[in-house]
């Protein structure tokens, strides 16, 4: 079963802090290459990952707090 398939909110906090950290993985990376000529091809790969990384959180309730970086539960 993929996490895409997983139940929305059944996701294992583990695994959810996995997925928050390799958002500020990509970011951190993104930022850093900017300052190089990448393809168009690229930057939709980037996207994508970031889209998909970022609906597996939303869709188990959680966010990242952009004051302090950490993973938390949407309110509702």
């Amino acid at each position: 079963m993929s996490l895409l398939h997983s139940r929305h909110g059944q996701t294992d906090r583990k695994v959810l802090l996995a997925v928050a950290g390799a958002i500020r993985s990509i970011e951190t990376v993104t930022g850093s290459i900017t300052e190089y000529q990448i393809g168009a091809f690229d930057v939709q790969n980037l996207h994508y990952i970031i889209q998909r990384l970022w609906s597996i959180l939303e869709s188990n309730g959680y966010t990242i707090d952009i004051d302090t970086n950490r993973m938390r539960r949407r309110p509702p």
